[in-house]
């Protein structure tokens, strides 16, 4: 059994000892004080995990003691002893943060059973803060690895994460890919790349975030960004081209900084691409290493949409267009060939 050390207060040195020989035949360290203030400058000096405090004590009563015994160690229990004991004392007690309150003269069965108690919920009471801990720790995690939104539905499930079921939704996606972005890493030092990213990638969070849109993954210097699922948008699309001017603008705002520094960041531009269409959205991966992610042609289109812009442009397909063009300026562009499918599409572009 772990050792826990207790400390018995109480002016009567008879008492203090039969407490003390009780305790210690279970195998605690039992330590003596015979006053309040004595047992303060014991609190002070070692570690205690249980106070047993008659209440009645000289000078500093037993609810005092613990109560400033509590000021050195906060996580001390407290057993209350009383041979008159009354309902305001009993409250006051537990206000103060006593565990137990036994009457004297006390058995030591009683006694006994009492310490047992109190530590058992101390000692519950501190796996489930660890637990606790752990798990925010976890999510934190995670939060720094998927969209937070997504890392509360893996947390809500009761199932395992690989266990997770995906479903088919009609979800518009967002893909956001740096134009030139080789170029720039092979002539300016990464560490620089890597900084330009990081601030690049926290202002599309940033904006993602205020339209209420999922960051699904950063992919190498491009972002694929969800709106409509797993958390549903009653304008999916529109929130989707929002969103997509912002961080055009947050783009050159980012890129004129570090222009400053170099002008080869001038050489780099952002294209976007917005598509909507059903896509699974769940889990995909192995057993060893999973993806919540979205899978459907309509993510590739996407993409390859991104792919076609020359810098600073903004690329849908029919599905987006037919939602914002009421809302938007918008301009008709030709159809086309997109690598990958087998027929023409028609695109349009969003005029700044």
């Amino acid at each position: 059994m772990q050792s826990r050390n207790i400390l018995v207060v109480d002016d009567e040195v008879m008492v203090a000892d039969v407490s003390r020989r009780t305790l210690a035949s279970a195998g605690y360290q039992v330590f003596c004080a015979y006053s309040g203030e004595q047992a303060v400058e014991m609190a002070m000096a070692s570690r205690f995990d249980l106070a047993i405090c008659d209440a009645m004590l000289p000078g500093m009563n037993g609810i005092e003691t613990l109560e400033a015994i509590k000021q050195i160690s906060p996580t001390i229990k407290g057993i209350l002893l009383s041979g008159d004991l009354t309902v305001s004392m009993a409250l006051e007690a537990m206000d103060k943060g006593f565990n137990r309150i036994l009457a004297k003269p006390v058995q030591s069965e009683n006694l006994m059973r009492a310490v047992q108690e109190s530590l058992a919920e101390a000692d519950l009471r501190e796996e489930n803060s660890r637990l606790n801990s752990q798990v925010v720790q976890m999510r934190t995690l995670f939060e720094r690895y998927m969209a937070p939104e997504v890392a509360s539905i893996l947390f809500k499930q009761q199932e395992g994460m690989s266990e997770l079921a995906g479903d088919v939704r009609e979800i518009t996606v967002l893909f956001a890919d740096i134009r030139n972005f080789t170029f720039l890493v092979q002539h300016v030092p990464l560490e620089e790349s890597r900084a330009f990213l990081t601030e690049f990638f926290d202002m599309v969070a940033d904006v993602v975030s205020s339209w209420q849109g999922i960051l699904d993954k950063f992919i190498g210097d491009a972002a694929l960004v969800l709106f409509g699922a797993p958390v549903p948008l009653e304008t999916p699309n529109l929130s989707a081209v929002s969103a997509a001017s912002e961080i055009q603008k947050g783009f050159e705002r980012v890129r004129a900084g570090w222009a400053l520094k170099s002008e080869l960041f001038l050489q780099i531009g952002l294209g976007i691409g917005i598509s909507r269409g059903e896509m699974y959205l769940g889990n995909v991966g192995s057993g060893r290493r999973l993806d919540y992610t979205v899978v459907g042609a309509d993510v590739n289109i996407a993409q390859r949409l991104a792919s076609e812009t020359v810098a600073g442009q903004i690329l849908i397909t029919e599905s987006v267009y037919c939602d914002v063009a009421a809302n938007v300026s918008i301009q008709v562009e030709n159809t086309k060939f997109l690598r990958g499918l087998e027929q023409k599409i028609q695109i349009y572009s969003i005029v700044p």
